[in-house]
């Protein structure tokens, strides 16, 4: 019996002493900075480069000019000379158009000739081409001219088909812009001329650039916000571009080189004051001043250097940086500088 206690407390006491060893290990590996081979804490270096500072809005290809072309008679199209895709000058004829009035004095004087045609008699048929032939004359096709220069976006029209001075035959486009919508929390910051780049859902790999060309002086109401529509027009428009294709456009509102940037996460403040904490021997707590930022980095314009590392987050067991707030529970002793 007094064996087997004696057993008993050699297993306990061993169990305790490996307890302490791996207690011991652990502390160690805490104080000489291992984190079971990852960083005690996420990291950034401050370094050098540029920030851009964007306004995001979402729109479609459109026309700049939009020039809808209808008949100018009731009648019948003759002939069509243009298709979609090509380019025309103004001045140039789309389609030739007979009048209702010539539609059926031809129609009449056709039907005439085809009924002599079925009799064969010479001399009936001679008089019946001839009046047929005088009808012609009489009447001549309409011809449908063009307004303005540009592509024909859209042709809704073919030979033999009836048509009024309200159908829209043709539609044509001068040039083809990014119409898009700015709320008002971000108008002020567009202006005519001002750099924009344009990406389409259909070619997202394919980075267009721009500039503005109209800026909507009257607002609008989408979805209880107020917004205003914006003409972005490319340096130059792509072949495969097509009118109703959904655009996003970057507004590029400033633009900075050359400048010194954190991430914006490392960036901590209280009472008013802003600092950083830089990983030397040591966390250390330095005041800075900042600039502008894009939402993810920011500028440093005083309390930095390049190269200086700065603490962004503790990184805990799933390699994810733990909350500010965690970090400075486990560093009680930084405190911001006064």
């Amino acid at each position: 019996m007094g064996q087997e206690v004696l057993v008993k407390k050699l297993l306990w006491i061993a169990a305790a002493v490996v307890a302490v060893i791996v207690i011991a290990f652990y502390i160690l590996r805490i104080r000489n900075g291992d984190n079971g081979g990852r960083p005690l804490y996420e990291t950034a270096t401050a370094e050098r480069g540029n920030i851009e500072v964007k306004v995001l809005s979402t729109g479609t290809i459109q026309p700049y000019t939009r020039v809808e072309v209808t008949s100018p008679v009731n009648g019948r199209i003759d002939r069509v000379e243009v298709d979609e895709g090509e380019r025309v000058k103004e001045g140039d004829i789309l389609a030739w158009i007979s009048s209702e009035e010539r539609t059926a004095l031809l129609d009449a004087a056709r039907a005439e000739l085809e009924e002599v045609l079925d009799h064969g008699d010479d001399a009936i048929l001679a008089q019946a081409r001839m009046a047929y032939e005088i009808a012609e004359r009489a009447y001549k096709s309409v011809p449908l001219s063009n307004s303005i220069s540009g592509e024909v976006i859209k042709r809704s029209c073919e030979p033999g088909q009836n048509v009024s001075t309200q159908t829209v035959l043709f539609v044509i486009s001068d040039r083809l812009v990014a119409g898009v919508e700015v709320d008002e929390a971000d108008i002020g910051k567009i202006k005519p001329e001002q750099e924009a780049r344009i990406v389409l859902d259909a070619f997202l790999g394919e980075q267009i650039e721009g500039r503005v060309s109209k800026v909507s002086r009257e607002g609008r109401i989408v979805s209880n916000v107020v917004v205003y529509d914006v003409m972005v027009e490319p340096d130059e428009v792509p072949p495969h571009w097509s009118s109703g294709m959904t655009a996003n456009v970057e507004f590029l509102t400033t633009v900075k080189s050359d400048i010194l940037a954190i991430p914006k996460g490392a960036v901590r403040e209280e009472d008013g004051r802003q600092y950083v904490l830089v990983l030397n021997k040591d966390p250390e707590p330095r005041p800075i001043e900042t600039g502008l930022s894009d939402g993810k980095v920011v500028e440093v314009t005083r309390g930095l250097m390049e190269g200086e590392t700065i603490i962004v987050g503790e990184m805990g067991s799933d390699e994810a940086p733990r909350p500010r707030s965690d970090l400075r529970r486990q560093m009680p002793m930084i405190r911001p500088p006064r």
